[in-house]
């Protein structure tokens, strides 16, 4: 991960406000990783979650705090979870399944992927369809559309003519190539003894952290900013005990 200056952090808060779910972790990751928020994007979903439990680590100290309704008798649990229980569980590789003679080559998802089926605004079933052939590369052992197996994918007539027995059982090898998109958590119910894996949104987490550390920060700037004058980058500039100091003396 790259060096988190303050200047990225409240880049990527910036960049994240008023967007959507996905669009938010990927302004977050962009900042975490001193990536573009384009390059961002195309990072496996794993890859970007990395990158967001790093920042989570950068910037706030302890376990972070969840809740989690049973869902055996609906009694709310508080959850501590420690950093180490969010690390990065892989690396991202390509997966072929076959199925009924098709033998089909796919890669991990991406950001990108899941913003543009939300862009289509397409139905539940249809939006997991369009989601899943998108990160189809190959059917049958020859690239979509005449592709390469490295490019992109693209919903091409071979992929469109894929069955949903196909296309399914894609979806259900996804988790394989890709282990650190889909974290779930090992919970037990204190009231019931019921035990589950529930899963856990990194980005949703974070970014209740995130939004509160940006808006003292822009505080401490505003605060200093009349006092002394000085501009945001300055004020920015200075270390944590300098700053408090300056806050002090002026009465913050």
């Amino acid at each position: 991960m790259a060096v988190l200056t303050q200047e990225r952090l409240l880049r990527g808060w910036e960049e994240g406000l008023g967007q959507g779910r996905v669009a938010r972790a990927v302004a977050l990751a962009a900042a975490a990783g001193g990536h573009s928020f384009e390059e961002a994007c195309d990072l496996p979903l794993g890859a970007r979650d990395a990158l967001l439990v790093g920042l989570r680590g950068a910037c706030f100290r302890g376990d972070v705090q969840a809740l989690a309704d049973c869902p055996a008798c609906g009694e709310e649990l508080e959850v501590a979870v420690p950093l180490s229980d969010l690390r990065r569980r892989g690396e991202a590789v390509r997966g072929e399944v076959t199925v009924r003679g098709h033998r089909v080559r796919f890669r991990a998802l991406t950001s990108r992927d899941v913003l543009a089926v939300e862009a289509a605004g397409t139905a539940c079933a249809g939006a997991r369809r369009r989601l899943v052939t998108r990160c189809v590369l190959a059917v049958d052992g020859e690239a979509v559309d005449g592709q390469a197996l490295d490019g992109e994918a693209v919903d091409g007539e071979a992929v469109g003519a894929l069955g949903d027995e196909v296309l399914e059982a894609v979806a259900a090898a996804l988790p394989a190539v890709d282990p650190g998109a889909d974290i779930r958590l090992d919970l037990t119910c204190a009231l019931c003894g019921h035990g589950w894996a529930a899963p856990f949104d990194v980005a949703a987490h974070l970014w209740a952290d995130v939004d509160a550390c940006a808006r003292g920060l822009l505080g401490d700037v505003h605060t200093l900013a009349r006092a002394y004058g000085w501009r945001e980058k300055e004020v920015l500039a200075l270390s944590a005990a300098r700053r408090r100091f300056y806050l002090e003396a002026v009465g913050a």
